[in-house]
């Protein structure tokens, strides 16, 4: 009889148990995530990440007259000292692949042997075809002296024939005239051709001299003192180093960053540019190092906005001047800025994560004495945060940032 007592206790209690806890529990499970409506200054404020760079940088360049030596492919570089070092001016930097260079050298070499054979060709040509003249003005030569002999005879001819005679040493003394003015005109085509001929293998010839001096500078020197930072190749999305390549409309290689005075760019989207001036505070982090916050101020705004690799929506480019350089910075690092557009004091603020909605009608879920209630509220501005109650709340009411099970279809306490 006191065994069938007890586990007819034990049904009873542990039934009782088990609702005790689900009651309970939802409950607790429902006010678990929660937040106070506080007062205090509300900050309008836009997020976006950037990338810290020295506001002042050298860049580090392949020779800029490329295209000019009309070299137009991609140059590889050979090798290049690791980023991070501490270079002199001077210092070795980085080696460029001659290949092309050397390949435009040996073509321009066969140029100028073409050339400098035309121009033997062009004396023999010029020789020969001067001889010719020259021995066909003696031909002439003999020939008038011929017709004048026979003028000469002819004084006892009949009047006909004496005339005759003077014809033909006209025509021989204007043949001869003729040909004196032909051997000055072929002697002039002759000058101009070697003229022409020297000339292009004398401009052949300076082509290898610029092209040797752009070689040499195929060895590249650090333009002054710094800290050696690699630079983006933005067709690939990395860094551009040895085996990389560098192209004659960006010859860039390296940069040297003035590291005293440092620029964290961001891209703000078309939606909140207008919202973006100059001289605005900003707040920023540091992903490496998310204790470390710094200060800054807006310096620049692009006016025209631009389309990033991957995206469609337009941006706009904003540099942020840090108002502190920490020696921790390096530039490539990644920054979280926080942009203060306004700021309104004494208002109550809930998290965003506070508030629902049923149609236009904005709620939270009230926690009070234990009981959880909806409750309508008109808010006010807003950020990617936090949201302002103009109505609704009082200071220090208790909110849930979740959905609770046991309010979820209960009616909404309306506005008076």
């Amino acid at each position: 009889m006191l065994k069938k007592k007890k586990w007819l206790l034990a049904a009873i209690v542990v039934p009782v148990i088990a609702i005790c806890y689900f009651v309970f529990a939802g409950k607790a499970a429902d006010s678990s995530i929660t937040a106070k409506v506080r007062k205090g200054s509300f900050r309008d404020v836009v997020n976006s990440s950037g990338e810290l760079l020295a506001e002042n940088t050298v860049y580090i360049s392949a020779p800029a007259d490329l295209q000019s030596n009309q070299i137009y492919e991609e140059i590889k570089i050979q090798e290049m000292v690791n980023e991070g070092s501490r270079v002199k001016e001077g210092d070795y930097i980085a080696t460029l692949d001659p290949t092309l260079v050397n390949k435009r050298i040996s073509d321009t070499q066969l140029s100028l042997e073409k050339s400098n054979a035309n121009i033997t060709q062009t004396a023999l040509d010029t020789a020969l075809t001067l001889r010719d003249a020259r021995d066909q003005q003696t031909n002439l030569q003999f020939t008038m002296e011929q017709k004048k002999l026979a003028l000469e005879l002819s004084k006892y001819e009949p009047p006909a024939t004496i005339r005759q005679a003077e014809v033909d040493l006209e025509k021989a003394q204007r043949d001869l005239v003729q040909m004196k003015e032909n051997y000055k005109i072929k002697q002039k085509q002759a000058a101009t051709k070697m003229q022409q001929a020297m000339r292009e293998a004398e401009e052949f010839n300076k082509v290898i001299g610029r092209l040797e001096e752009l070689k040499s500078r195929f060895v590249i020197k650090a333009p002054k003192n710094g800290l050696l930072v690699y630079i983006t190749d933005w067709s690939t999305g990395g860094k551009k180093k040895t085996g990389s390549v560098v192209r004659p409309w960006d010859p860039r290689v390296a940069m040297l960053p003035d590291l005293s005075s440092m620029l964290s760019k961001v891209f703000i989207n078309e939606v909140d540019i207008s919202k973006i001036h100059q001289s605005q505070k900003v707040t920023m982090g540091l992903d490496a190092f998310p204790e470390i916050k710094m200060e800054g101020v807006v310096k620049t705004v692009a006016n025209i906005g631009e389309t990033r690799p991957g995206a469609t929506a337009k941006v706009f480019e904003v540099n942020i001047k840090l108002n502190k350089v920490d020696s921790i910075l390096k530039p490539g690092m990644t920054t979280s800025n926080n942009i203060l557009i306004s700021e309104v004091p004494g208002k109550l603020i809930i998290p965003l994560e506070a508030v629902f909605a049923e149609g236009k009608t904005s709620f939270v879920y009230l926690r009070k004495s234990g009981n959880i209630t909806k409750q309508q509220v008109l808010l006010g501005k807003s950020n990617d945060e936090e949201v302002i109650v103009e109505k609704g709340l009082a200071e220090g009411d208790v909110v849930c940032l979740s959905e609770p099970a046991s309010a979820k279809e209960s009616k909404i306490t309306t506005l008076k």
